[in-house]
């Protein structure tokens, strides 16, 4: 029986190469459609975003949803630019983030890094399409 040298073994192992999560997120398709009567909008996730779900990692620009002492939940964006409240660039992607456990507040537009759980919202009724729970900053 042959015994695999250390480096067959190390590649056996070795976490596969992910997208960047940002591209991932961009790269959610929406479908939107109205009648007379309802409006609705059906979404595409790709299947590499929801692959990274259980534990994702991102890092983005801070985006405080209220002004308080300490926060539980935020949103983050890829550039500060994207800011859906103070940018200049229009509306762009955001990631609502919800922490397992309140941080100090920091400023607006401090870049941060959060792991958590990948949450998909496949509700019709809104172009939210995902959210991160039990997150963490990381270091």
């Amino acid at each position: 029986m042959r015994v695999p040298s250390l480096f067959a073994a190390f590649c056996l192992v070795a976490a596969p190469a992910f997208a960047n999560p940002w591209e991932l997120i961009t790269g959610i398709e929406y479908a939107e459609t109205e009648t007379e009567t309802e409006w609705k909008v059906e979404k595409t996730i790709p299947e590499a975003l929801r692959a990274q779900a259980e534990a994702f990692e991102i890092t983005g620009f801070y985006v405080p949803v209220e002004a308080q002492p300490y926060v539980s939940q935020f949103l983050i964006v890829p550039d500060p630019e994207d800011c859906p409240f103070c940018g200049s660039n229009g509306y762009g992607p955001t990631l609502e983030v919800h922490l397992s456990e309140p941080m100090e507040d920091i400023p607006e537009a401090t870049e941060v890094k959060v792991r958590g759980t990948l949450n998909f919202d496949e509700s019709t009724e809104t172009y939210r399409a995902v959210f991160l729970t039990d997150a963490q900053v990381a270091q």
